[in-house]
């Protein structure tokens, strides 16, 4: 893992209450099976990174700017993140230009993605959800001529009920939720999944040790994540474009989602942006033609599973607030064994740009820090 991302979740944080089966990815586990040369150089670099204390104090002084919320910060962001949709976009050529869609924003504020695609697409409209800015949101600060072809939702996405009828989804947490709208469902061309989690977000905690803190944090990350991929499989029209960040294409879970997306689209391209935290495990993953044909089948057996695995995700764990992914809870995708046996060649294949990208960003930050 490298020193811009948080680490590792300690060993002795379970489940909220269970043993936690092996990892079985990740690059030392890969670079047994196969010799990736620019994955084995950004791994030593990553552990330069983690061997250094002393940028400890760099991280924490970025994590309380973005925490802060100012102004200034969200211009920068919205700024910062069209460009980094205009590269994606250029290396994947995914925004109609010049035809008539509408465009589905999750995690859209400060608005880059979706000021983007409306400047670029005169006759796109579209739809954001960001969370409220009174529980920790950012402000959706989008030009003032672009508001009338974009609508505004304000909501928490892990408060759309998104699980299946289950005995666990009567629990006390669930019964605020709200259906994800109707008219969400098979709409959009273009589905956007940039939500990242907050920590400034309210957690569900029982008591406040440390490992608990830790524990809850994990389960609010992953169920957004996982929440988004309900969103995004549940909304894209048949055939049409999911963009989704991800981080860390060698590790679980993204390897099991990136198999997902492969699995249900005629085409995907993992892309790491040059414009913005270059030297992080993060980069998005772009499917076109998204459960078309036969891929409609497949895409409707791994949604049932999603729902399924949200719902433990949301309510789960011995006191019904949620318990984290452990590595087989993605086992109805595909196993870890199964990646390492038969799908390694194809992950590689499109992670390797992923990987040059970040070693070469990591590099640089490492060198201007005087870390050689």
């Amino acid at each position: 893992m490298d020193p811009s991302t948080e680490r590792h979740r300690p060993s002795h944080v379970r489940t909220l209450g269970g043993n936690e089966p092996e990892h079985k990815l990740g690059a030392a586990a890969i670079l047994e099976r196969k010799q990736i040369a620019v994955l084995g150089r950004l791994a030593e670099l990553r552990q330069k990174g983690w061997d250094n204390n002393e940028l400890d104090s760099h991280f924490a002084t970025q994590r309380r700017v973005a925490d802060s919320g100012s102004s200034d910060n969200e211009q920068y962001w919205y700024q910062t993140m069209q460009s980094v949709l205009n590269e994606l976009d250029r290396s994947s050529h995914f925004i109609p230009h010049s035809e008539t869609f509408e465009f589905l924003d999750v995690g859209c504020a400060p608005g880059g993605f979706s000021g983007c695609v409306l400047k670029r697409a005169p006759r796109a409209s579209g739809t954001g959800i960001s969370l409220p800015v009174p529980l920790g949101g950012h402000r959706f600060v989008l030009e003032r001529e672009y508001s009338p072809r974009c609508h505004l939702i304000e909501h928490d996405i892990l408060r759309y009920n998104l699980g299946v009828e289950t005995p666990i989804l009567h629990n006390v947490l669930s019964q605020d939720l709200v259906p994800l709208p109707e008219d969400f469902f098979a709409r959009f061309a273009l589905v956007m999944l940039d939500g990242h989690a907050l920590r400034t977000y309210s957690l569900p905690i029982v008591t406040d040790s440390d490992g608990e803190i830790r524990a809850a944090h994990q389960a609010y990350r992953d169920a957004l994540l996982i929440g988004q991929f309900i969103i995004g499989l549940s909304s894209v029209q048949p055939g049409d474009t999911i963009v989704v960040k991800l981080t860390h294409v060698e590790c679980f879970p993204t390897a099991h989602l990136i198999y997902l997306l492969d699995t249900i689209s005629e085409s995907l391209v993992l892309h790491k942006p040059r414009k913005v935290h270059t030297n992080r495990g993060t980069f998005y993953a772009i499917a076109k033609g998204v459960g078309s044909g036969d891929h409609a089948e497949i895409m409707a057996r791994y949604l049932v599973g999603l729902r399924s695995l949200w719902s433990e995700l949301r309510c789960g764990g011995p006191y019904g607030t949620g318990k984290y992914l452990i590595t087989t809870d993605l086992d109805f995708v595909v196993t870890a064994d199964a990646i390492l046996d038969d799908y390694l060649g194809r992950l590689v294949k499109l992670g390797h740009d992923v990987w040059s990208t970040q070693a070469y960003g990591l590099r640089q930050f490492l060198k201007k820090k005087g870390i050689r």
